[in-house]
């Protein structure tokens, strides 16, 4: 489900000349769907100048109908918040196309980036529609370069997930040491 979500945040990066940048202030830069990117938090949760998302599956997809892209499910209206460095989605556009930058174009073995996901969501654990049951999940995705295992590019290298009712309870994976980019961990020039 979040990563799905995630891949809105993902696109290939661009020539960037720091000197002709448009901000979010300008008006300029436009969102997927056309729509100006606006200071502070839009009408889905997306605040880009902040490099936050606090909003629900259903919001993430910049259409609020009850779904997650077309699909319905108890989670549809689960809180989530994502957090994510410029690299991986810069609040300027410098090469000039109107949208957000992504990505540091030509420094291979330079991070491009990470994201978190934390969810807060309830779920019916036993079929009577009571919302019984109550998780977390937390996650940390960075940028380590060709051939990882998320996207091509990118691995999670931290998991957290908490769900009494289904047995779950904390750290379910680590890979690496606390922090994000751990450049030299993940790439070499």
């Amino acid at each position: 489900m979040t990563l799905v979500a995630l891949s809105l945040l993902i696109a290939s990066p661009r020539q960037i000349h720091p000197s002709t940048c448009a901000t979010i202030r300008d008006g300029t830069i436009i969102d997927s769907a056309g729509n100006p990117v606006v200071l502070g938090f839009d009408q889905f949760g997306y605040n880009y100048q902040a490099h936050l998302f606090v909003g629900t599956y259903d919001s993430v997809d910049r259409n609020i109908d009850g779904t997650f892209w077309g699909q319905t499910g108890d989670y549809v209206d689960d809180e989530l918040i994502m957090k994510w460095s410029d690299d991986w989605l810069a609040n300027k556009d410098c090469d000039g196309d109107g949208k957000l930058d992504r990505g540091i174009p030509g420094a291979y073995g330079v991070s491009r980036g990470w994201l978190t996901n934390d969810v807060n969501g309830d779920y019916d654990s036993d079929g009577n529609l009571s919302q019984d049951a109550h998780y977390t999940w937390f996650v940390k995705i960075v940028w380590v370069g060709p051939g990882g295992s998320l996207w091509g590019e990118y691995e999670v290298i931290q998991e957290v997930y908490n769900d009494p009712t289904g047995g779950f309870h904390g750290l379910q994976s680590k890979i690496a040491a606390p922090g994000f980019g751990l450049n030299d961990h993940w790439t070499t020039p």
